[in-house]
């Protein structure tokens, strides 16, 4: 079943495109990846959907209901959460006050709250932090309490704007650990943002590429892998033959 569906989406600036007429689905329990080259609309796509920016045309449909042009605080209470590329937990907070901020989504009581909170602290591999100012931190975990603070909301569709930018081989890899743990442990449907291939070609169940704003393909990774249109817009010859053996190229 259909977690959320795009249909036709167009969000322009001016006279440019960001978005020109993407259309795609995410079902319940997928895990999905946006590519495409710098400036190819994926953070605008994915600010449509949350709810940052109306989008100029278009619908978008999330679990069943006509959401289109909702605001992010309602749609982060209808059950969708994101994190941001650019670092913006609250660096003046401890890890856990910035995890217990998105407990609060859906209840008053603070100890509901905290006891959410530390169970979250705990599966994002955060509970030594959690006294810590998230500024004190390194960049992987800064990244991993944006992911905490997300999950608090008690989402039903996370979507995750680069979150393995700026880290090292072995961050990558715990992240791409902890994005599998959300998805499978938590059952939470996941799109995401991503220019680190060996994470997103290995994560993702499906792939979809966008180009100056317009989907050019839609598919499974192996399959994306080998598009003579992504290689030429995104991937280059290079990863063609570097990823050979992956892609059965």
């Amino acid at each position: 079943m259909a977690l959320l569906e795009v249909h036709h989406l167009i969000k322009a600036f001016g006279g440019l495109k960001a978005n020109d007429d993407v259309s795609f689905v995410i079902e319940k329990g997928e895990l999905l990846g946006l590519i495409g080259p710098n400036g190819a609309g994926k953070t605008t796509c994915f600010n449509c959907i949350a709810g940052m920016f109306p989008p100029t045309s278009g619908r978008i449909v999330f679990d069943g209901q006509d959401v289109t042009g909702l605001p992010a605080h309602e749609m982060a209470r209808r059950g969708l959460a994101r994190t941001f590329q650019v670092y913006t937990a609250a660096g003046d907070l401890t890890v856990g006050e910035n995890v217990l901020v998105g407990c609060f989504m859906h209840t008053r009581s603070r100890s509901s709250a905290k006891s959410k909170a530390d169970g979250i602290l705990e599966q994002m591999g955060l509970k030594e932090f959690r006294h810590q100012l998230v500024s004190e931190l390194p960049v992987a975990a800064q990244k991993r309490v944006t992911m905490a603070t997300a999950l608090g909301t008690d989402p039903k569709l996370l979507l995750l704007d680069e979150v393995a930018a700026g880290l090292n081989p072995s961050e990558i890899e715990a992240t791409m650990a902890g994005i599998r743990r959300i998805h499978a442990e938590l059952g939470v449907t996941v799109m995401l943002i991503e220019h680190v291939m060996e994470l997103v070609m290995n994560i993702s169940h499906r792939l979809i590429v966008l180009d100056y704003g317009r989907k050019i393909a839609e598919g499974l990774p192996k399959d994306i892998a080998r598009d003579p249109q992504v290689i030429k817009a995104y991937l280059g010859e290079r990863y063609v033959r570097e990823h050979a053996a992956e892609i059965g190229g």
